[in-house]
């Protein structure tokens, strides 16, 4: 469940760095924001999936 959470989110976050970067860079024509909102999504999902496999989660420390 944490894991579609996380997909969520970070298709919000991705819409927003693609919209930046569009503004900033220029779109040139191209109409790919879906796309490559739904790419980066599917890339941070993974980046916290392995994050949760390193171990990395702070929240879960034992003392």
């Amino acid at each position: 469940m944490k894991y579609i959470i996380s997909l969520i989110w970070s298709f919000i976050f991705s819409a927003v760095i693609v919209f930046i970067v569009s503004s900033i860079l220029g779109t040139n024509g191209e109409i790919n924001t879906l796309r490559d909102c739904a790419i980066l999504a599917v890339l941070f999902t993974i980046f916290v999936a392995l994050l949760d496999v390193v171990g990395l989660d702070k929240k879960r420390e034992e003392k």
